[in-house]
């Protein structure tokens, strides 16, 4: 690889990972305003200090950015479908705290979880058949707080 295609590669992964800071920057300010409501709930003994979540989920992004703009850059044909995978895991990701935070719905934000966990599992999976081993590794430890998270959200919908 040249040095200048690296340079392009590298330029497009930091522009996917402010775009996703960024978004996930206006995201939060939904989960801010919803902070009081929030600390009503009863919640697992596993649930992490307030702290935990904002750089979980800004480490969390900046993977997932990077390795969709890994994704985005292959012209290959044969991506469409994880491309496809990965877009709609990504809104459905982006979907929930509007679900949870905003609109209060527990059950609801707890089947999200599931079905988001559900489609990066299929991106992963899709992504690693698909010779794109570097984004299926930079998804999957999202997969494993979507995991956790899931199990947090149904500890709240359950003692709630």
């Amino acid at each position: 690889m040249t040095q200048s295609l690296f340079f392009k590669r590298c330029s497009i992964a930091l522009c996917w990972v402010l775009a996703f800071l960024v978004i996930g920057y206006f995201i939060g300010q939904t989960t801010r305003a919803n902070m009081d409501w929030y600390d009503t709930l009863v919640k697992s003994p596993f649930n992490p200090p307030r702290f935990v979540f904002p750089i979980a989920w800004s480490s969390l992004y900046s993977l997932l950015a990077i390795g969709g703009a890994l994704l985005w850059q292959s012209s290959a044909p044969h991506l469409r479908s994880t491309k496809i995978l990965f877009a709609s895991y990504m809104i459905v990701n982006w979907a929930w705290t509007f679900i949870f935070f905003a609109g209060h719905e527990i059950w609801a934000g707890f089947i999200w979880i599931i079905l988001s966990d559900i489609l990066l599992l299929c991106t992963i999976l899709s992504a690693w058949k698909s010779n794109q081993k570097w984004s299926a590794a930079l998804f999957t430890p999202t997969l494993f707080w979507g995991i956790f998270a899931g199990y947090l959200n149904g500890f709240i919908a359950l003692a709630n």
